[in-house]
């Protein structure tokens, strides 16, 4: 088992995050789900809500009935047929106020990057501290500042331009920040969107980010090296 618990701590400590890094596995059917994990009783507005939740503690095993949120379960592949609600009110709903037509609606929604339909039957959301094994997705909810040396952090090495492609003001949590760094092995950055934010009740100064779990190491290791600059900005901020 890795050290999941240490890494949670040093990344908490040196980013003062007021949320914990949270860790994110999706499983198949016939998947064998960890032993030690318990499913949750209940349900939960949308997975943005469950990744605020697990940053502030819980732990949520959850299928797709518990999930609120139709665009979340579709993006993240549990639905079989998402057509089925999408063709009946979503595109519509989205198409009235925050954005001019259906089809800017429809552009929004459908260009985002999904998991493969059906291929999702259950989901840990946990915080990182009580993952024995590596996470599939860890998300951050940070302000913009922590956010900053995150990507410091995850381009410490090769620099450059990063690119952190945007869903345009919807799926912000799923599609963004777990489908992408999962399918893609990249870290990416969401503002989220309007549903997203009603139903986390996140801060309005916070983001999320998503990383591979396969670069957590990595990332905590760069923030180590940060630690230099980071101190720096925090002695002028006070």
């Amino acid at each position: 088992m890795k050290e999941f618990k240490a890494i949670s701590q040093d990344l908490i400590r040196e980013l003062s995050l007021e949320y914990e890094p949270v860790g994110v596995s999706l499983y198949k059917e016939g998947q064998t789900i960890p032993r030690h994990v318990s499913p949750f009783e209940g349900q939960v507005k949308s997975y943005c809500q469950a990744l605020i939740l697990a940053g502030k503690g819980q732990s949520l095993l959850l299928k797709k009935d518990q999930m609120g949120c139709k665009l979340g379960t579709a993006a993240l592949g549990f639905e079989e047929n998402p057509s089925d609600y999408l063709d009946d009110g979503v595109l519509e709903k989205y198409g009235v106020g925050l954005f001019g037509s259906e089809a800017a609606s429809a552009a929004t929604v459908l260009g985002a990057i999904c998991l493969e339909k059906g291929s999702t039957r259950s989901i840990l959301i946990a915080p990182l501290s009580s993952f024995q094994d590596t996470p599939h997705v860890v998300v951050f909810t940070a302000n913009s500042e922590q956010v900053m040396w995150l990507l410091y952090s995850v381009n410490y090495e090769k620099g450059g331009k990063m690119d952190l492609p945007q869903s345009g003001g919807a799926l912000g949590g799923c599609s963004d920040i777990t489908v992408w760094p999962l399918l893609k092995c990249l870290p990416n950055i969401t503002f989220l969107g309007l549903g997203c934010r009603l139903k986390s009740a996140i801060g309005a100064g916070h983001l999320m980010m998503g990383v591979p779990g396969t670069l957590l190491e990595t990332l905590h290791a760069h923030i180590l090296d940060l630690a230099k600059p980071i101190s720096l900005l925090k002695s002028v901020s006070k």
